[in-house]
Parts: structure tokens; C-alpha cells; sequence
């Protein structure tokens, strides 16, 4: 297959790219990063050098066909920095232009396209959400409330087609986690007031096998949870991460300074409680998790971000 990857340089895309180039496939990389493009090569891809923002400059650079399409590219989020009012207006736009511009390129190539959500959902007590429900937009998951009508209408009418991926927090040898990473190792985490709302995860290489069993299974109008089987409150991540990193001792900041620091568009999102079932997942899909809990996916990812930089450092 031809496969277009739209920020496939990112934490899951780095995971991506190597399974899809193993899979026999051939595989083109937008990417706004131009000393990316050798390493992109090097991994058995083609680097495209361009902003999904900007088509009209990349596109003579595209293949002629296109077989399938996976945006990964959302726009840039500085950890620890306050959100302005403006700056969120900004990241809505943003959003919106890269799920646009990537459905639209969709629409010109009739090829699928996979696109990128989050498990957004709140959740009670032993409520656990799936796809069936609707995603809760709160603080600054806002930024995509206009890329959800965007997504419906096109399951609706079919055009383009598309299939999307709901996400809970990847983690990998990558992206937001290496900066998660960094600040453990410089005793600088700390637990988020009583850190006892459950946040879904996956790890990057699971997430990159469902992005590869949707490229082969096709389910065209669906939406999948992409989520492990474990569910563990921001403590006990954080904690147990700790533990593998010989960091014992972690202190806790309350919750009233966080939003101070941060802002109350974070600090919604770190608190929402949420458990999520990737029950759709493993029976359409047939997706088997390597990682099926924090657990084994932390012990291997500490491991390696121990001994290796990210390939897209």
C-alpha cells in the first residue's frame, strides 16, 4: 500500500513508521522538520517537507496515488505553560486546519484516512465509557470540539471515509513522556492533589499496532477506543513509575496551585476521572495488546528510555 503519514515523527508515529516500512508498505512522511527528513529515510520512508496547513506548498511533492491516509500531527503544546485565552483560540483553529486539510487530501486521493481523538470521557464510580459515548469537552480538550462535527458528518456522508482511533495518554521513548521523563529524573514530579482519578493509557508501539490493524481490517464509519486493559489513578502511575526510576520519594503540590501555576484548562484535564473499554477494539480490529498493563508497558519504556535517545530526538 501507499500510506501517507501526516506527522509521522511525533511519539506514536516513531513507533509507526518501522512497522509500516516491515509491513512492505510505501510509506510518505509530512513532516515540518527538515533535518527529520534523512532519518526518515533512513528508517525506509519517504520525508515530505511541509506543513498540513500549508498544502499548496508540498503538494507537488505528493505521490500520484494514495492507498491510505493516518493523520498523527496535532499542534504544539509547551508542558507546564499556561494556556492563554488567545492561544487556545489559536490551537482551535490549528486543530481545525489539520483535520481539514487532511480529510480534504482524503477526498482528493479517494483513499481512507484514519483520524486522531482522545478518551475524553467522565466517568463515576465502576462507570466505564466506550464508544457509545459522547466525548465530554472540558478545559483543553475544547480545542476539538469542532473537529467532532467535522469527524460525524463525514461517517455520515461517507466522504472521506474515515475511521477514528480514540486514544488514551501514550507513552513511549517519545514526545510529552520524555519531558515526564526528564522531570522524574530530576526529582521534580510531583503527585497532582490526591491523584486518585483514573486516566486511560497506552503505550506508543500498541498504539501504532492499532493504527496498522485499521489500515488492514478497514472498518470504515467506526470509531475505536485505544486504550490497555488496566486501569490506575495519576498516583499510582506516577508512583510506580517512580519506583523503576529508584525515585522514592514524591511529593505532592495541591491542586489549588497547579491551577494557579498552569491554568484552569490543564488542570481540568489532568483531574477528569475516566475509565474506558477497548472491548470494540480487540473484536473488530483483532488488535492484541503488547503491553496490556502500565506495569509492563512502564518496566519496558524506562528501560529504553535508560539506553536510547527517540529516534526523533
Amino acid at each position: 500500500m501507499k500510506i501517507l503519514v501526516i506527522g509521522g515523527t511525533g511519539l506514536a508515529g516513531s513507533y509507526l513508521l518501522p512497522k509500516l516500512v516491515k509491513n512492505d508498505n510505501e510509506v510518505f512522511v509530512l513532516t515540518r522538520s527538515e533535518n527529520k527528513i534523512e532519518r526518515i529515510k533512513k528508517l525506509g520512508a519517504y520525508g515530505i517537507l511541509g506543513d498540513i496547513r500549508k498544502v499548496k506548498e508540498f503538494e507537488k511533492d505528493l505521490p500520484g496515488e494514495l492507498d491510505f491516509i493516518v493523520l498523527l500531527a496535532m499542534p504544539n503544546v509547551k508542558p507546564g505553560h499556561r494556556i492563554t485565552k488567545k492561544r487556545k483560540a489559536e490551537l482551535r483553529e490549528e486543530t481545525n486546519d489539520f483535520f481539514r486539510n487532511s480529510m480534504d487530501l482524503a477526498i482528493l486521493y479517494n483513499a481512507p484516512i484514519i483520524l486522531p481523538g482522545g478518551t475524553s470521557y467522565k466517568t463515576e464510580k465502576d462507570e466505564i465509557a466506550d464508544e457509545t459515548w459522547t466525548v465530554l469537552r472540558i478545559g483543553l480538550t475544547e480545542i476539538g470540539i469542532d473537529t467532532d462535527e467535522m469527524v460525524n458528518n463525514a461517517i455520515k456522508t461517507n466522504n472521506p471515509k474515515v475511521i477514528q482511533l480514540i486514544y488514551g495518554k501514550i507513552y513511549g521513548n517519545g514526545g510529552l513522556f520524555r519531558f515526564m521523563f526528564e522531570m522524574m529524573d530530576k526529582g521534580r514530579s510531583k503527585i497532582i492533589g490526591k491523584g486518585d482519578n483514573c486516566i486511560p493509557n497506552i503505550h506508543a508501539s500498541d498504539a501504532a499496532n492499532a493504527i496498522i490493524k485499521a489500515i488492514e481490517k478497514m472498518p470504515i464509519g467506526e470509531k475505536f477506543i485505544i486504550a490497555d486493559d488496566t486501569p490506575v489513578t495519576q498516583k499510582d502511575f506516577t508512583i510506580y513509575m517512580a519506583e523503576l526510576m529508584n525515585k522514592k520519594r514524591l511529593g505532592k503540590i495541591p491542586g489549588f496551585i497547579i491551577k494557579l501555576i498552569i491554568g484552569k484548562d490543564f488542570y481540568e484535564i489532568i483531574r477528569m476521572n475516566c475509565k474506558v473499554s477497548n472491548e470494540k477494539a480487540k473484536r473488530i480490529l483483532d488488535w492484541e495488546l503488547e503491553y496490556p498493563s502500565y506495569k509492563d508497558g512502564l518496566t519496558a519504556t524506562i528501560k529504553d528510555m535508560k539506553e536510547h535517545k527517540p529516534y526523533f530526538a
